[in-house]
């Protein structure tokens, strides 16, 4: 485990940085109903954003198990979303104050996703903040993704820190699996996308996270 001031912070995306709930379960629901299938609330969705397209989809199948084409049905979703990626995508309200702070502070930091680079490049473009991560790790830049080391390990040398100068911010239990995995700092965003049934004080994080502006808290603590 890290012991060390952080010297850097890296973000998850979905659920951490960026709140993409309403377009990926609006592209969910879409291809569903194209495809005969019943939509579902995005309160039931949001919490499976995080294990990505073929877990949300997997649970509209578990309600409504009237055969479909999996595959093609994943794939219309991904297009979908791709088409519609950036609608109503936004920060979480407080993180744009945070990365702000963290550059005055001179701290650089980026972000390491599950979600593979045409999406991850293409939204951060829509959003014009393409320019502004120090780093951008995606799903597939390695041959391993979270919760393997790996993608931790290549933001720490695209960063120019050591693993345990860094802190990882994300809402699931890979996120601080990888963080812990690769000798870093952990903190759990509890105002992401966690389910009922997996509780974040479960995960082994160093802290919890109710609201982006804790992070600031939690390194002035660190600091002191």
């Amino acid at each position: 485990m890290a012991t060390t001031t952080p010297r850097a912070v890296l973000f998850d995306l979905d659920g951490t940085l960026l709140d993409t709930a309403e377009d990926l379960v609006r592209a969910c629901n879409a291809a569903v109903s194209e495809a005969g299938l019943a939509p579902q609330p995005l309160a039931d969705l949001r919490p499976l954003i995080s294990g990505g397209a073929e877990a949300m989809l997997a649970h509209v199948r578990s309600r409504d198990p009237r055969p479909v084409d999996g595959q093609a049905l994943l794939a219309r979703m991904l297009n979908l979303y791709e088409d519609n990626i950036a609608v109503h995508t936004r920060y979480f309200e407080g993180i744009e104050a945070v990365l702000d702070e963290l550059e005055h502070r001179g701290l650089p930091w980026g972000i390491v996703t599950n979600k593979v680079t045409r999406f991850t490049h293409r939204l951060l473009q829509s959003l014009g903040v393409f320019d502004r991560p120090g780093c951008i790790i995606s799903g597939d830049t390695l041959p391993h993704k979270k919760p393997h080391p790996a993608p931790m390990l290549e933001a720490c040398r695209r960063l120019d820190r050591d693993a345990s100068d860094c802190v990882y911010v994300g809402d699931a239990r890979r996120d601080i699996q990888a963080g812990r995995n690769a000798g870093m700092h952990t903190l759990a965003a509890l105002y992401g996308y966690l389910g009922e049934d997996d509780p974040a004080q479960d995960w082994g994080a160093d802290g919890m996270l109710g609201r982006p502006s804790d992070l600031l808290d939690w390194l002035d603590t660190r600091s002191a």
